[in-house]
Order: C-alpha cells, then sequence, then structure tokens
C-alpha cells in the first residue's frame, strides 16, 4: 500500500512539472527600454508570446534534418508580415513610453513648479506658465495616448 502512494505522488509529482515546462514564455519592453520575459504577461504592457520561437535544447527533442530544412525555407509573405508585425510594435512602444513620458510630466505640473537653470540657480515657474505648460500636456496625452 505504501508503494502503491510513493509511486502515485511521484506519477502526479511527474505530471505537474510536464504541465509547468509546458507553460507559455512572454517578452516585453517596459518604459525604460529594458526587456523582461515572464511565463505571464503584465498588465500594464503590450507582451508578445515568445514560445513558438524556442528551439530545444536537447538533441534529443531536435526535429529530424528534414523537417528543420523545410522549415528553413522562405516564405517572402510570412516575413514580410512578421517585419510590419514588428514594425507596429515598436511604434506602440515608442507611443507608450511618449504618453507615460507626458503624463509624468503633467502630474510634476500640477504641484509647485521650479526648474534648475543652466547656472544651477532655481527659477520658479508662474502659474500663467505653469497652466499654459498643462494644457500643451493635456493635447499633448489627448494626441499621443488617445
Amino acid at each position: 500500500m505504501k508503494s502503491l502512494c510513493g509511486g502515485l505522488l511521484l506519477s502526479v509529482l511527474l505530471l505537474a512539472s510536464a504541465t509547468a515546462l509546458a507553460a507559455d514564455l512572454y517578452r516585453w519592453v517596459d518604459e525604460d527600454g529594458k526587456v523582461h520575459f515572464g511565463d505571464r504577461p503584465p498588465m500594464e504592457a503590450k507582451a508578445e508570446n515568445i514560445e513558438g520561437e524556442l528551439r530545444p535544447i536537447n538533441s534529443a527533442d531536435a526535429p529530424p534534418p528534414q523537417q528543420t530544412a523545410s522549415r528553413q525555407q522562405h516564405n517572402p509573405e510570412q516575413e514580410y508580415e512578421q517585419r510590419q508585425r514588428q514594425r507596429e510594435l515598436r511604434q506602440q512602444q515608442r507611443l507608450t513610453r511618449a504618453c507615460n513620458a507626458a503624463r509624468r510630466q503633467l502630474r510634476l505640473l500640477q504641484g509647485r513648479v521650479a526648474f534648475v537653470d543652466d547656472s544651477g540657480k532655481e527659477v520658479k515657474m508662474s502659474e500663467r506658465e505653469r497652466q499654459q505648460r498643462a494644457e500643451q500636456l493635456q493635447r499633448e496625452i489627448q494626441r499621443v495616448c488617445g
């Protein structure tokens, strides 16, 4: 009875580990331009599922050479679509970074505002200048962020 429970436990553990190994893998770039990887996509960034792009590490898991050669034949339409998706992703990332930067600047302007000039002297912004800059940032956020 004891060996039956042990064998059952071992089977369950092996099944659970195989399921964990079959998880998806995501890649995303944060607002600072750093690339991250994870098994779950983040809520605040657009992530790309890269599970299909990974190659087996073990030669026993690798596809036969004939299958690999047939995959390497180029399909111009697929290559074009892939390049388009990459361009769109980069454009979306640029827009997201610009949107986040404009929102940060607007948050800074909502408090008391002072800048440091080239000589290191603090220069205060008048309420009128602050309001004009805030309106300009609001328009920028509407244009970039939608």
